[in-house]
């Protein structure tokens, strides 16, 4: 048998291998489910946002930017998305976008897009300066300050949340706990909400002390 040709039966036998390995994995470590971020964006009419998918795994593994799915808008006249998750608004209203699990149609995750018409004009940080004390958390929330004086309230995962010191303090973007900071240093920091959009910005100080 010729080098080449026993070249070629090698790599076909170890890809034959990997392929069987990789169905075996997939025997025990099974999609369970999956979610979208952001969660309940807030977009103004005419301005586009980009969803994620993050896949999560029997045995505790998350995929990060999951593409194995269709999307479906609940009303397109509000709202559309694309094939690859992105939002494109029509009109004023809310629309529920969701992603469906390829291979598993009964896995599915949705959120609910609310369009408005006016823009955005500031962002104020809640509560603002807060004091805690070292190795405790403490919840932020973001205000959206809108041209026509709307304010809409109790925001977490429509901003970006970031400390200006996360040896001071850190504070959370995952799923579920958005805007929680949480005390490592005593010092002070600036916690900052930003809409990913418009790039618009708030932010209060922090102040960790000794307990």
């Amino acid at each position: 048998m010729k080098r080449g040709t026993i070249a070629l039966v090698l790599i076909l036998s170890l890809l034959s291998i990997a392929a069987v390995g990789f169905n075996g994995c997939g025997k025990q470590n099974t999609i369970t489910s999956i979610t979208i971020t952001p969660v309940d964006p807030i977009i103004v009419k005419g301005t586009a946002r980009q969803l994620f998918v993050t896949a999560h795994f029997s045995d505790g593994m998350r995929v990060l930017f999951w593409t194995q799915v269709t999307w479906q808008s609940s009303d397109p006249s509000v709202a559309t998305v694309s094939s690859n998750g992105l939002i494109s608004t029509v009109k004023k209203g809310t629309a529920d976008i969701t992603a469906i699990d390829k291979a598993h149609p009964s896995i599915t995750s949705s959120v609910m897009v609310n369009v408005i018409e006016t823009p955005l004009v500031s962002i104020d940080v809640v509560p603002p300066n807060q004091i805690i004390s070292l190795g405790t958390t403490t919840q932020f929330t973001a205000t959206w300050n809108l041209a026509d004086g709307t304010e809409l309230t109790n925001l977490v995962s429509s901003v970006n949340w970031s400390s200006s010191h996360a040896g001071v303090a850190t504070i959370s973007n995952s799923a579920g706990s958005e805007g929680l900071a949480t005390a490592v240093a005593v010092g002070t920091t600036l916690i900052v909400a930003t809409d990913p959009v418009t790039n618009i910005s708030g932010f209060t100080a922090l102040t960790v002390v000794s307990p």
